[in-house]
């Protein structure tokens, strides 16, 4: 049962860096493509409503949210390193 555990944590730290990093490549990724594309609309004529897409935030929520994965990936290698090392084998 102990080697069912070891290989459970092994692929959930693995899988928690490999999610991180996606999600930070897929936020720099719209990010650039939202911000080309508002680049080639006209600026809005004064009185005239515009949107203005929240491209920031969402780079951000999405770069946080990557690091806070891989942290947590990285977290779960360091405490199973430590919790092997302890463990007679």
């Amino acid at each position: 049962m102990r080697r069912a555990g070891d290989v459970v944590l092994l692929v959930l730290q693995r899988v928690l860096v490999l999610v991180g990093l996606y999600t930070i490549l897929v936020a720099l990724h719209l990010y650039a493509i939202e911000t080309n594309w508002a680049g080639t609309k006209p600026k809005p004529l004064p009185g005239q409503d515009y949107y203005i897409l929240p491209s920031w935030q969402r780079f951000v929520q999405g770069t946080a949210t990557g690091a806070i994965a891989m942290g947590l990936g990285g977290m779960l290698f360091y405490l199973r390193r430590l919790y092997l090392a302890k463990r007679p084998q």
